[in-house]
């Protein structure tokens, strides 16, 4: 007996907090440019909270006459809690020392319902053909109008004595922003945005001959009302139209015990000082893999990561955020490490030195 339809309930609960202590004074005024609620120190906490519940049905490929393909169709439910720090302050009080506050009055908590409806065709059997896709749309809540589609497509033919695999990908997302990016409070930053629906859309292959240790993947991804950080850590939409390519390219080679793996990635976007990225990222590991007296199994190598320069995203504690800045590049490094792992039975160990390099070649710059 096998069962062709599948009921499916699942329930997902999820809870996410973030505590942000600051006990010095002086840092408040020094390190962030604004403070909006108080001097003595900072100790706030962001929380957010929800739960999660999906029914559906699903038949199994191959299995109903009227419908050769797997099919399922689903329906998701969520409500959703966010919690604020405590504004002890009215919206554009006015206090010595303080950052005049903006004339924005958050609510300390919010909570949304929201509701979903979905389905997915796929098929997982046969060798020339297979494919999947999943599409879900918002049906209430502030997710109303939401999009998110991906698909997935495989084939494989001989060429000569190997197997060459294609892979085409895609997916159309037209998103609501979370609430933590249109709304906030906090000791140093406040803010109260109304943002439109972020779209994407990314289109990409991927030729794969695992005979040749080979694999290029080519993608293209575009993507409209963009949300990021800026310079001063504070969210910003981008209305026109932000692109970005990537093509990655593996290849591996392995003669006896030698072996060279390698990874190169081209990526370039239209608006580097929106989407910072380096142009080029290479990754390379040279090892030996043999063994002792035939049971100590032995790996010997170093690898390297280099990148060229660009103006990286910086790190903002206080809202755990990565924002745009415009006067520190890095890369144009090589980073190597050497090592030996090793298994002898059940047991494994190993030994690595970090940054082998220093000192040595590459300059100072890391």
């Amino acid at each position: 007996f096998i069962p062709v339809t599948s009921i499916i309930h699942t329930i997902e609960y999820n809870e996410n907090k973030h505590r942000f202590v600051n006990q010095s004074a002086t840092e408040d005024t020094t390190y962030f440019a604004n403070t909006y609620l108080g001097l003595g120190g900072t100790n706030e906490e962001t929380r957010y909270q929800s739960i999660r519940n999906t029914f559906g049905i699903s038949l199994l490929e191959g299995f109903n006459k009227y419908a050769k393909m797997g099919l399922a169709a689903y329906a998701t439910y969520e409500y959703r809690h966010f919690s604020l720090p405590q504004d002890t302050l009215s919206a554009g009080t006015t206090i010595e020392g303080l950052t005049p506050r903006p004339d924005i009055s958050n609510p300390r908590s919010h909570g949304e319902s929201l509701l979903w409806v979905g389905g997915e065709i796929s098929k997982q059997k046969g060798e020339l053909l297979t494919y999947h896709v999943n599409g879900k749309f918002g049906l209430a809540g502030a997710i109303i109008g939401d999009i998110d589609v991906t698909a997935d497509i495989r084939s494989r033919f001989r060429l000569w004595n190997d197997t060459v695999q294609l892979r085409a990908y895609g997916f159309f997302k037209n998103t609501e922003p979370s609430y933590f990016y249109k709304k906030y409070t906090s000791n140093h930053f406040i803010w109260d945005n109304d943002f439109g629906k972020t779209r994407r859309m990314r289109v990409g292959g991927e030729f794969n001959i695992k005979r040749w240790r080979t694999k290029l993947n080519v993608g293209v991804e575009n993507i409209q009302n963009y949300i990021y950080f800026d310079n001063n850590s504070l969210p910003r939409q981008e209305s026109s139209m932000i692109q970005v390519f990537h093509a990655k390219l593996n290849q591996d080679f392995k003669f006896g015990v030698f072996n060279w793996e390698n990874e190169i990635v081209y990526q370039k976007s239209s608006k580097p000082s929106i989407i910072p990225l380096p142009e080029l990222s290479v990754y390379s590991n040279m090892y030996l893999l043999f063994r002792i007296a035939k049971v100590l199994h032995v790996q010997l190598g170093v690898d390297c990561r280099y990148y060229t320069k660009y103006k990286s995203e910086a790190f903002q504690p206080a809202t755990l955020t990565f924002h745009t800045q415009d006067e520190i590049e890095v890369g144009n490094y090589p980073f190597m490490n050497a090592y030996i792992n090793m298994k002898l039975k059940q047991t494994r160990f190993f030994v690595m030195m970090s940054h082998v390099n220093q000192g040595i070649f590459g300059g100072n710059n890391y």
